[in-house]
């Protein structure tokens, strides 16, 4: 049910950030707006990606606007999802929050309250509402309801048929429904977030690329470019599978083309049944949205 009926998006995150907004408010308006900034971090208009005629240079008087990462979760919502459901930026004090997982683990597991908290984090009191009511990144804990509500939104998104096709193409010559999509989020822009993130993360990744098996192939998506060649000196070359790129990873987000890869690189992990992706990226979380949210997902 839309609470205003111009709803303008002005989120200016990356492009997993950017396709959360976009959709939430579709969901808040019935005419939803997107106002695409072109920023450092962002050099892609608009235009260069999709084929929806919805993008705006400013937002008009008397808009709604919409300039969160999260996806909206409406009042009418609330009695599918009870308070105190995230376990991903919620408002629980981080003690709190690791003696329950530590409590959960001791206990048996038997629930999936914890399944995709790998560590008690809390994100800005700004985007974080106090009864933990949010549904982001918590992947197939997130009730069928808003599955079916935002599911269809994502569905809506049209990219441009150029970038469609490239990624369809060499999704058709080189996956099969075997292959495991691998995200890597490195934060190699984030020293801190490098450290305290990513690095700790590796030995999962490892444990969970090694428990898929001997014979299993790896789609692998990074910010980064020493990724792929890291996992392919460990599984082999005929295992690790990229997009040949014409762009550096590293430097996607200093040119369209980088962001257009970026797009094919999302769009051939929303194909894949089963997803390793790393915490709190968007990007994968995004893919898995677009994959229509049935791919089996482990976080690291």
């Amino acid at each position: 049910m839309a609470t205003n009926d111009l709803v303008v998006s002005t989120e200016t995150g990356g492009l997993g950030n950017r396709l959360k907004s976009w959709v939430s408010s579709m969901r808040l308006g019935g005419d939803a707006r997107v106002h695409w900034a072109q920023t450092t971090n962002m050099p892609a208009a608009f235009d260069d990606l999709f084929v929806n005629q919805c993008a705006v240079d400013a937002v008009p008087a008397g808009a709604t606007v919409y300039g969160s990462w999260r996806l909206a979760v409406l009042p009418q919502d609330e009695p599918y999802l009870p308070a105190g459901f995230a376990t991903v930026g919620a408002g629980a004090h981080p003690i709190v929050r690791g003696l329950g997982k530590a409590w959960w683990s001791l206990t048996g597991e038997r629930t999936d309250r914890y399944r995709f908290m790998v560590f008690p984090k809390q994100h800005s009191h700004r985007s974080t509402r106090a009864d933990a009511r949010h549904i982001d990144l918590e992947y197939e804990r997130i009730p069928q309801h808003f599955r079916d509500v935002y599911g269809e939104l994502f569905r809506r998104i049209v990219v441009r048929p150029e970038i469609a096709a490239a990624a369809a193409d060499w999704a058709a010559a080189n996956l099969d429904a075997d292959v495991v999509g691998v995200q890597v989020r490195t934060w190699r822009d984030d020293a801190r977030r490098h450290r305290k993130y990513h690095l700790p993360a590796l030995t999962r990744l490892t444990r969970l690329l090694d428990d898929a098996g001997a014979g299993a192939r790896f789609l692998v998506v990074s910010d980064s470019d020493d990724v792929a060649p890291m996992l392919a000196d460990r599984y082999g070359s005929r295992r690790v599978l990229c997009y040949p790129r014409t762009t550096s990873r590293a430097d996607s987000w200093l040119a369209p083309r980088g962001i257009t890869e970026d797009l094919i690189d999302m769009l051939l992990l929303a194909r894949t049944r089963r997803l390793l992706a790393s915490y709190l990226s968007t990007f994968s979380e995004v893919a898995w949205w677009l994959g229509g949210t049935t791919a089996r997902v482990s976080v690291f």
